[in-house]
């Protein structure tokens, strides 16, 4: 039997078809029975199942049985229970439900679906399948006129090649962009971004996230207020308060912008970067135009450029560049690279530091090396040679050993009143001196040197020096603030 009841307007239901029908007006005055291959339209969408409740005063239908929903070409619903408002176009269907439009299909056990506005809510826990990944959420919503959904809680993303974890995301099923709101992890295999504001854009691989958003693999992390991220070139960078830190290495460099080549495995740091390494019982602050770290294993190494200057309380120092690698701990200084310690200033071509544990074992002053210690404003005990090795104890010089063309000149002083009495230059081509208490204790020549002693009162200015003597001290940092004063 087919029928049609209340088709003289589409504001209601209208009955297409149905194999039986039945109307009691004692049992069941307020509906119709319809059984066997019923369908009803409304609007622009038409119902399917096997056996209905139609109430045509109220203008609302219950719907039993292998239920199916179509609306135009581009949206298809199905499940086990089905109950429409015609006046408020709202149905409401339970029982392994499934949406399923052009771009995505949508599992749940129970959906609220309005034909006006063409959302769809689902308040049980639902699965989308989108090309090649799956998204899981408690409750959801889906919006069918632009393809976009909004998942709360729980919100599991599982894709080809990475996963996302969050509680509120957004996602538009056509444009396949994710949007997040409030904590969300992306996952891949070696790396994990994390930001609490963002989306990503999965068919550009192109990111963008904001609070407290960062990138981190098993031994780096890449902070910022700001980060965008091309996952197909390998390529991020970070704007305002940028934050990388080496977990393995204690190292932490901060900035305002840093960007991140993925492929050469390296990180670049400027605006007004401060690098902090944290030795045994103190750190070291280093400021410099740029810093490089390269994050290869085995090869792993940071480099800074131009105008670098560093403080800690016990060794300040400042050069043009510097390298630093932690295949051999060996921290590098070059071009006109000096260093203070303990009220002496150390001077090279070029300076390399031995470092184990977090602790200074030796430093090598290659070309050129000279040591100079303030004795007052006029006067500057000094020492120069061809190389220079200087072995440390607990971060302290212990002993430093000159090899070839040793040259030293030393103020001669009374041991009881402590007044000056003489200028002593001595030459030597292998000399050792010994430290005690951050003050030189004792020299030892290996050699007979050749010595003098001038009386002080005979003293001329041109034997105060030894050639190249050039005293810094007004550049030495006092403070770790001092590392920014150019």
């Amino acid at each position: 039997m087919s029928v049609s009841l209340n088709a003289q307007t589409s504001k209601r239901i209208e009955i297409l078809n149905a194999d039986n029908s039945f109307a009691d007006a004692n049992k069941h005055p307020d509906y119709w029975r319809l059984i066997g291959n019923v369908s009803f339209k409304h609007n622009n969408a038409v119902m399917y199942c096997d056996s209905a409740y139609h109430y045509p005063n109220k203008d609302k239908m219950e719907a039993f049985g292998e239920i199916t929903i179509t609306q135009g070409d581009t949206l298809m619903i199905t499940g086990e229970s089905l109950t429409y408002f015609g006046s408020e176009n709202k149905i409401q269907i339970e029982g392994n439900v499934l949406l399923v439009d052009k771009y995505m299909s949508l599992e749940t056990h129970q959906i609220f679906y309005n034909l006006k506005s063409n959302i769809a809510t689902y308040p049980f826990a639902g699965k989308i399948i989108d090309n090649e990944k799956t998204i899981n959420s408690k409750k959801g919503e889906y919006h069918s006129n632009n393809h976009y959904f909004i998942f709360r809680d729980s919100v599991s993303v599982i894709a080809k090649d990475y996963n996302i974890i969050t509680d509120n995301m957004h996602y538009n099923s056509n444009s396949e962009i994710t949007y997040f709101f409030g904590p969300s992890h992306i996952i891949s295999e070696n790396k994990t971004i994390y930001c609490e504001n963002g989306w990503y854009n999965t068919k550009t691989n192109i990111s963008q996230f904001s609070k407290n958003a960062y990138i981190s693999n098993k031994e780096h992390l890449l902070k910022g207020d700001s980060l965008y991220y091309n996952k197909s070139l390998g390529y991020a960078n970070a704007v305002k308060n940028v934050e990388v830190i080496d977990t393995a290495e204690n190292i932490a460099v901060f900035g305002d912008f840093a960007e991140y080549f993925e492929k050469k495995e390296l990180i670049e740091i400027t605006g007004t970067p401060l690098l902090q390494m944290l030795f045994k019982e103190d750190t070291l602050f280093m400021n410099a135009e740029k810093f490089v770290s390269y994050q290869k294993v085995g090869a792993k190494r940071i480099l800074a450029y131009n105008k670098v200057k560093f403080f800690r309380e016990d060794l300040q120092g400042k050069c043009d560049s510097l390298s630093y690698s932690f295949s051999d701990s060996i921290l590098e200084m070059f071009n006109h690279p000096i260093i203070w310690s303990d009220g002496f200033q150390i001077t090279a071509d070029s300076l390399q530091f031995l470092i184990k544990k977090g602790n200074i074992k030796a430093m090598l002053l290659k070309s050129s090396p000279m040591v100079i210690s303030q004795e007052d404003s006029l006067d500057y005990n000094q020492i120069r040679g061809r190389h220079m090795t200087a072995y440390f104890i607990d971060n302290r010089i212990n002993s430093m050993d000159v090899e070839g063309n040793g040259q030293s000149i030393f103020i001669v002083a009374d041991e009881r009143t402590n007044d000056k009495i003489g200028l002593n230059y001595t030459e030597c081509s292998n000399l050792t001196l010994y430290f005690k208490e951050n003050k030189l204790d004792m020299v030892n020549y290996e050699i007979r040197p050749n010595s003098i002693t001038i009386p002080y009162q005979d003293l001329e200015e041109k034997n105060r020096f030894l050639e190249g003597f050039k005293w810094r001290g007004v550049e030495q940092p006092k403070t770790k603030e001092d590392i920014f004063i150019e």
